[in-house]
């Protein structure tokens, strides 16, 4: 996959928009288009600016790696002891915890959404 194939993906996959994105990397939104279409190629700093918003590694972007192959950096050392140690859990108890993070995830972005209700009402 391409380098701006993958940047789309990516941002689809966080829910941005390219504008979103943009900000975050702090690009012009035309810039960002231009890099997803393959018209430019980013600089070394966009590059990394970008991984760091995607949660990838500027190695990832760069690599003809696919999508489903994206590296993910977890911040909590325990935590990403225990994420490691999933994989050698039995196929049942993976699908398990995937439902109990899926709804974790769920009610975390529903308690969020909740929150910013009054104050688009206000706007």
């Amino acid at each position: 996959m391409e380098l701006g194939e993958k940047i789309k993906v990516l941002r689809k996959r966080h829910g941005l928009s390219q504008g979103d994105l943009a900000e975050q990397v702090e690009i012009n939104p035309t810039h960002l288009s231009r890099l997803e279409t393959g018209k430019y190629q980013p600089g070394i700093d966009v590059l990394r600016r970008l991984a760091e918003a995607l949660e990838v590694s500027a190695d990832y972007l760069l690599s003809e790696e696919a999508e489903e192959a994206a590296e993910v950096r977890i911040q909590n050392k325990p935590l990403a002891e225990r994420i490691r140690l999933i994989d050698s859990l039995e196929e049942s108890d993976q699908q398990a915890l995937i439902q109990v993070i899926d709804s974790m995830l769920t009610k975390h972005r529903m308690r969020e959404l909740l929150e910013a209700a009054p104050a688009q009402a206000r706007s």
